[in-house]
C-alpha cells in the first residue's frame, strides 16, 4: 500500500495557487464581481427595510393622514426628506380624533424653508407639531430629562448642521436648538426640524419683515394629521372611515410606503440580481475553460504525485481545495469592496433612489455574507466538475487507483 504524503496539505495548495497566480487571479476577481453583485443587492433590499422600519416605529403612527393631491408629496418627503409645504382645504380636521377606531390624532405643519440656511446646502423642512397632542416627538423629550421644548425651541434631526444650544435663523425668525434626534435612516426624520405650531406661526407673522419671502400659513389648517389606531382595531379599516367621512383626504400607512420603497427599489434590484444571473454565466463558462487548462495541467503532476504515494481521494481534494479557495478569498474581496463603497455612498444611493436607508442589523450582514460565499462556493463546485471529471478518466488517475489495491 503507499504512504500518504508527508508534505502539508495546506501548504501544498499555498504552492499551487502561487504557481498559478494569473490564472487564480482571474478567477478570484470573477468571484470578487460576482458576490459583490449579489451582497449588494441584498444589502440594499435589508437596508431600506430597516431605514423604513425604524422610522415608521419612531413616528409611532399608525396612519398617516394627508390631502388627497398630495399624498405623492407627503410620502417623498417622509422617504427622502425634501421638503414639501401643502395644506387641507379647511380646518376642520379636528374631528379626526372623534372618528371610531382612532385613539390619538396629531396634527403637523410642513414647511418648506429658505435655500441657503446655516445649517444645510439646500432646502430643508420644518415640521411644526402641537405638544399637546404630539405623541412622536414628545415622548422621546420624557425620555431624555433636561430637554425642554419651549418658546422658540427646535429639535433637530440627525443630519442636520448644528450644535445643541446653538441658534438657526428660518424666515428671519431665530430658533435655539434644544435637542438633536438619533439617525433613524428615514430622511423624512433625520432631515427635519421640528417646531412649536405657536413659533411657526410667530415665524410667518415677522416673514414679511425679517425674510426675502414672506411665508404664508393659514390659521388653523394643517399639512397632515398622525394617527394611532385603538388596540383590536384595524388601521385599513380605520384609514378608509377617515377617507369617507373626510373627502378629500387621503391615508399613508407603513405598508404602503413599503410599497412605495420597494417599486423605488425594483428596478436597481431588477438590475442587480439580473447582473448576477449574467456574471454567472460568465463565470461558468470561464471557470470552465480555466478547469480545463488544470485538467490538462494536472494530467502531468498526478503521475509525479503517485509516485509519492498520494491517493486519489487526496489529489480530489486537492483541487476542490484549490478551487474553493479561490471562491472563498474572491467572495471576501467581492463583500469587503461593495460594503465599503455601500457604506460610503449611503446618502447619495437613499435620496438617487428615494428610500430610506439605515445600515441593516449585524445578523442580517452575516446572513448576507453567508448565503453570498455558499453560492460562491456552490458556482465554484460546479465549474470543479470538468476537471475532476477528467481526472478520474485520466491513465494516471487510474494507476494510482490499481496502486491503491494492490
Amino acid at each position: 500500500m503507499n504512504i500518504p504524503p508527508r508534505f502539508n496539505f495546506f501548504r501544498l495548495i499555498t504552492r499551487n495557487l502561487k504557481k498559478h497566480q494569473n490564472r487564480n487571479m482571474a478567477i478570484i476577481i470573477t468571484f470578487a464581481i460576482l458576490a459583490a453583485t449579489l451582497f449588494s443587492a441584498q444589502y440594499l433590499t435589508s437596508g431600506a427595510e430597516h431605514g423604513l422600519e425604524k422610522g415608521t416605529a419612531w413616528m409611532g403612527a399608525d396612519l398617516i393622514i394627508v390631502p388627497e393631491g398630495s399624498s405623492a408629496e407627503g410620502e417623498n418627503s417622509l422617504l427622502t426628506g425634501s421638503p414639501s409645504m401643502f395644506f387641507f382645504n379647511d380646518s376642520g380636521f379636528e374631528q379626526i380624533s372623534r372618528i371610531p377606531g382612532v385613539a390619538r390624532a396629531s396634527p403637523q405643519i410642513f414647511v418648506a424653508t429658505l435655500e441657503g440656511q446655516s445649517c444645510c446646502s439646500g432646502f430643508i423642512q420644518l415640521i411644526a407639531i402641537d405638544p399637546e397632542r404630539d405623541f412622536t416627538l414628545t415622548p422621546w423629550i420624557a425620555a431624555h430629562p433636561g430637554i425642554i421644548m419651549g418658546k422658540d425651541d427646535i429639535i433637530v434631526g440627525n443630519r442636520i448642521e448644528g450644535e445643541v444650544g446653538s441658534d438657526l435663523k428660518f424666515y428671519g425668525h431665530m430658533f435655539h436648538i434644544a435637542g438633536r434626534l438619533n439617525p433613524t435612516g428615514m430622511m423624512g426624520v433625520d432631515m427635519a426640524v421640528f417646531a412649536r405650531i405657536e413659533d411657526v406661526y410667530a415665524m410667518a407673522d415677522e416673514s414679511g419683515v425679517k425674510a426675502v419671502k414672506t411665508l404664508v400659513i393659514p390659521k388653523g389648517m394643517v399639512s397632515s394629521v398622525l394617527v394611532q389606531a385603538e388596540p383590536g382595531a384595524s388601521a385599513s379599516e380605520v384609514g378608509e372611515e377617515i377617507q369617507k367621512r373626510i373627502p378629500g383626504t387621503k391615508t399613508i400607512t407603513p405598508t404602503g410606503l413599503l410599497a412605495n420603497v420597494t417599486l423605488h427599489l425594483v428596478s436597481i434590484t431588477r438590475l442587480l440580481f439580473g447582473s448576477v444571473v449574467a456574471v454567472t454565466l460568465l463565470s461558468i463558462g470561464l471557470l470552465g475553460i480555466i478547469s480545463a487548462m488544470v485538467a490538462h495541467e494536472l494530467k502531468r503532476e498526478i503521475a509525479f504525485l503517485g509516485t509519492l504515494g498520494v491517493t486519489k481521494a487526496f489529489i480530489l481534494q486537492l483541487l476542490l481545495a484549490e478551487s474553493f479557495t479561490s471562491s472563498v478569498f474572491g467572495s471576501v474581496l467581492g463583500i469587503g469592496s461593495a460594503a465599503v463603497i455601500l457604506l460610503s455612498f449611503q446618502d447619495f444611493i437613499a435620496f438617487s433612489l428615494k428610500i430610506p436607508f439605515s445600515i441593516p442589523p449585524p445578523l442580517t450582514l452575516i446572513a448576507a455574507a453567508g448565503s453570498t460565499i455558499l453560492f460562491t462556493l456552490a458556482i465554484s463546485g460546479i465549474a470543479s466538475l470538468y476537471p475532476t471529471i477528467r481526472i478520474v478518466r485520466s491513465e494516471a488517475y487510474r494507476d494510482i487507483r490499481a496502486g491503491e489495491k494492490e
